[in-house]
């Protein structure tokens, strides 16, 4: 064996025991869970094991799945920080929050183990290969998984076995909330969301503009920030530092949010409040307005139409892709009601 075949074997040794420590932690925890579901009659959990969009979607038919599957009560285990934004959700009756380390073991014990669906637990995510060349990625099994579907019809038919076209739920926020929150603090502001971390590639430049233009119209800007590592707030704007569920309540309160396609975007959909979502792709020519069913992810599938407004990006046009926002944000009002 040469030098290098055998440092590629001594790593992939490393990589095995890694796993295996991994796994073995998952499964654990998957025992427990699976132990704890079975003293509760017609009790089942769905595990979304990556990003708050998904978690989104998998609450938003969390209602449907119920009744297609004869279920009496569903849980939701999610990251913790996940976990709190669909607690509200019509069809959710628990939620469980696990810690980053808790969920990537448990993910590595559905992947390991393709056990997606047993003991009353659903993996609620795309089935994956673990790349054993990168710690803690994960690769899709097929990249046409979706087969030309809508991520609503990804998660409908391949994931949680529904038919197409299911009733989407809504967010039932507490009435006890509702009345507590301040409904004129935000009326005259808009609320930016500029990081993603599944969807990069709008340069800070691009917000800086959209702030500035903002700014010039007398509007107050805040920029959504979760204090993760991704996160960055745009210069002219305020930090704005919302937990899931204070999002909820104060994203109809804004005039207007305006974010990149993410996670963050599904979860406002879920509320009253007027949004424009930036998808990437846009053209030189034609138009920026995204038509309904024109693309697959559009956060319009979770259930809303009335008061979305996504638009394709494209670096050349940022000039007119501005006007489009302040055509959007000056049509609209903040919600004094939830």
């Amino acid at each position: 064996m040469t030098e290098q075949e055998i440092q590629e074997y001594y790593r992939r040794l490393d990589w095995l025991d890694t796993l295996c420590k991994i796994y073995s932690n998952g499964f654990a925890l998957y025992q427990v869970l699976a132990d704890t579901l079975k003293k509760s009659s017609g009790t089942e959990m769905i595990v979304s094991p990556a990003n708050l969009g998904d978690t989104v979607f998998i609450a938003t038919l969390a209602k449907a799945y119920k009744e297609e599957h004869h279920v009496k009560h569903l849980l939701i285990c999610a990251k913790e920080r996940q976990a709190n934004a669909v607690e509200w959700f019509d069809g959710v009756d628990g939620i469980l929050g696990l810690s980053d380390e808790e969920m990537l073991s448990l993910r590595y014990y559905f992947t390991v183990s393709r056990n997606f669906y047993s003991n009353g637990i659903r993996y609620g995510h795309i089935p994956c290969f673990i790349d054993s060349t990168i710690p803690n990625v994960f690769v899709h099994i097929d990249p046409g998984f979706g087969g030309g579907l809508t991520l609503k019809n990804v998660w409908e038919k391949r994931i949680l076995d529904l038919p197409d076209h299911s009733k989407t739920g809504n967010i039932l926020v507490p009435e006890e909330v509702m009345a507590g929150a301040d409904r004129t603090k935000y009326e005259n502001s808009v609320l930016i969301a500029p990081a993603a971390f599944t969807n990069k590639g709008i340069p800070v430049t691009f917000w800086e503009k959209l702030v500035n233009r903002l700014l010039d119209m007398g509007h107050t800007v805040y920029c959504n920030s979760g204090k993760l590592y991704y996160d960055y707030v745009i210069k002219g704007s305020i930090e704005c530092v919302l937990t899931t569920k204070e999002l909820i309540v104060s994203a109809p309160l804004f005039k207007h949010v305006v974010s990149v396609r993410s996670g963050f975007t599904d979860l406002v959909s879920k509320t009253d409040a007027n949004l424009t979502v930036l998808h990437l792709g846009g053209q030189k020519e034609g138009s920026l307005r995204v038509q309904y069913g024109e693309i697959g992810d559009d956060v319009r599938d979770l259930g809303r139409m009335e008061g979305i407004y996504p638009l394709k990006y494209f670096e050349d046009r940022e000039d007119e892709i501005i006007d489009l926002i302040v055509e959007n944000v000056e049509g609209t009002e903040a919600k004094h009601f939830l």
